[in-house]
C-alpha cells in the first residue's frame, strides 16, 4: 500500500490526534471510571470502543461524508440522548451500589467487557468535539481527496496508537489506584468516585 502523505501532514495529525486524547472528556471520563472498578481489560475494552468511533468519523471525512453525517443531525442526536441516558443511569447505579466492586486482579467477564467496549463506542458518536475534529479540523492540514488506502491505514494505525497509548496510562494509573483499595467504606467512597464520573461523562455528552 503505498504512502503518498507528507511527512508534514502527517506530524500534524500526530499531534492533534496527541491533543484530542489528552484533553479530558467524556472518553477520558469512561475509561477512567470503567478501569476503577472493573480494572484494565474494562478500561481497554472501553478504549477500544473510542478507537473505533473515532476511525469510523475519520473514514466518513476520508470518504466525503461529513455532509452526509451532518445531515444525519437527528440521528446523531439521538445517539447522543441515548448515550448520556445510559451514562448516567450506570453512573446512579454504580453510586448507590453497596457491593464491593469485583476484585481488579480478576479477569473481566465477557459482559463487562462489552459493556464497556459499547460504552466507548457510544460516547464517541455522541461526542460533537470528535465530530468537528474529524469534519472540519483534520481536511485543514491533510488534502483528503489525495489519500490512498495506505494513508488510510497509516492514519487509522495513529488513531489506535495513540489512543491506546495516552488513554492507556489513564486507565493504568485508575486499575491502581482502584486495586489499592481493601476497606468496605472505601469500596463505598470508590462506587461513589466512579458513580460520578460516569454521571459526569453523561453530562458532558448531553450538553455539548
Amino acid at each position: 500500500m503505498a504512502i503518498s502523505m507528507s511527512l508534514e501532514s502527517f506530524l500534524a495529525f500526530l499531534v492533534a490526534m496527541s491533543l484530542l486524547s489528552l484533553t479530558p472528556g467524556p472518553g477520558f471520563l469512561a475509561v477512567v471510571a470503567r478501569s476503577l472498578t472493573g480494572g484494565l481489560a474494562s478500561g481497554f475494552a472501553a478504549i477500544s470502543g473510542l478507537i473505533l468511533g473515532d476511525i469510523l468519523f475519520l473514514i466518513l471525512a476520508i470518504a466525503g461524508l461529513s455532509a452526509l453525517a451532518a445531515a444525519m443531525g437527528e440521528f446523531f442526536l439521538i445517539v447522543k440522548v441515548m448515550g448520556a441516558g445510559y451514562l448516567i443511569w450506570l453512573g446512579v447505579m454504580t453510586w448507590r451500589s453497596k457491593a464491593p466492586p469485583p476484585r481488579l486482579e480478576a479477569a473481566a467477564g465477557r459482559a463487562d467487557l462489552r459493556r464497556s467496549f459499547v460504552l466507548g463506542f457510544v460516547v464517541t458518536l455522541g461526542n460533537p468535539k470528535t465530530i468537528l475534529f474529524y469534519s472540519a479540523l483534520v481536511p485543514t492540514f491533510i488534502d483528503i481527496a489525495a489519500l490512498t488506502t495506505g494513508d488510510v491505514a497509516l492514519l487509522s494505525l495513529v488513531v489506535a496508537v495513540v489512543s491506546l497509548v495516552i488513554l492507556g496510562a489513564y486507565a493504568f494509573l485508575a486499575t491502581r489506584a482502584g486495586s489499592s483499595i481493601t476497606s468496605p467504606r472505601a469500596f463505598r467512597w470508590l462506587n461513589r468516585v466512579t458513580g460520578g464520573l460516569l454521571v459526569g461523562a453523561g453530562v458532558a455528552v448531553a450538553t455539548r
